[in-house]
């Protein structure tokens, strides 16, 4: 008997479940084993059984700024579906870990509750914004953030203040020393402002975000983090490969930090066209841009995407 049988059985999962379903991109091959958790008790009884098991977890959220291998994940994949958007005073909110940054930006305008406006520019999830302090026209979680709860790998629970979580550039512990927690809920900073301003602000941020990135169409999100004094947009275009394509992968027109699924992408062909990308920026310019996008199946481990 295998260390993961218990996983055939467990209430919701399913194996060998298609992981392109769960991706914005739509690519990716199958999970292992797949499973959605709904609060935080559930999903830390479900990390002790894997932690205890040997089993390897891999948390996926919106798949906004994830590739997922051709070959898929091995060991569980969860996606976290705890949604909630809670106001705890006119300071703060408290947000699950798998609620949309452009949902809970909306439902704060309608509310009359302004300070994250730039979450309608983030297309990912609560969690994964923690994990990576996504931010949007000016503005990152780091700004926000007065603390978030995560659970360990054992899933127990740990709440750390927003100074505690080292953020960078895209970057906090979660990608370092905390790389095997799971951010499962936020508590937000806010301010009270009237309904109809907040939500012209979000309008702006979104009218900012059609005429400038590519929209409509599956995207990976930024693939390179902006090198210090520069947009690595910028770069690739004047490495002549704005509009370059790879199989059915294709660096955006419109951005060129963007890659774009035009028609049936693979896992490898964004791989080959984002090492087209860097190398030419390395050779015209000298610039070793860092990759934003998380690559999910080539090494395992918790992640948030």
């Amino acid at each position: 008997m295998s260390a993961g049988d218990w996983l055939d059985e467990f209430p919701g999962v399913r194996a060998e479940e298609p992981l392109a379903r769960h991706s914005q991109f739509g690519v990716g091959g199958p999970a292992q084993w797949f499973v959605f958790t709904r609060d935080d008790t559930a999903l830390g009884g479900l990390l002790q059984r894997c932690h205890d098991s040997g089993i390897t977890v891999t948390m996926l959220g919106a798949g906004s700024n994830a590739l997922i291998s051709d070959g898929g994940i091995r060991g569980l994949v969860v996606r976290h579906d705890d949604r909630s958007l809670r106001v705890v005073d006119d300071q703060s909110v408290e947000v699950g870990g798998g609620a949309m940054m452009p949902r809970v930006a909306l439902d704060c305008a309608s509310r009359g509750i302004a300070g994250l406006e730039f979450g309608i520019g983030v297309p990912g999830t609560c969690g994964a914004s923690v994990y990576g302090n996504a931010g949007a026209f000016g503005t990152e979680m780091v700004d926000v953030l007065i603390e978030c709860t995560a659970l360990r790998s054992d899933g127990t629970a740990i709440t750390l203040d927003g100074s505690e979580c080292g953020f960078g550039y895209r970057d906090s512990r979660f990608k370092h020393d905390l790389r095997d927690h799971v951010v499962v809920r936020a508590r937000l900073r806010v301010h009270p402002d009237a309904p109809a301003l907040v939500r012209e602000r979000t309008d702006a941020i979104q009218a900012e975000r059609k005429a400038s990135q590519p929209y409509g169409i599956r995207s990976l999100g930024s693939v390179f983090k902006n090198p210090p004094g520069d947009k690595a947009g910028r770069l690739v275009e004047a490495a002549g490969l704005k509009g370059h394509r790879i199989g059915g992968a294709q660096i955006s027109p419109k951005h060129a930090n963007f890659i774009v699924n035009v028609d049936h992408a693979t896992s490898a062909d964004v791989v080959a066209l984002v090492d087209v990308a860097h190398d030419a920026v390395l050779r015209a310019f000298d610039v070793d841009l860092e990759r934003e996008i998380v690559l999910l199946g080539v090494t395992p481990g918790v992640a948030n995407a």
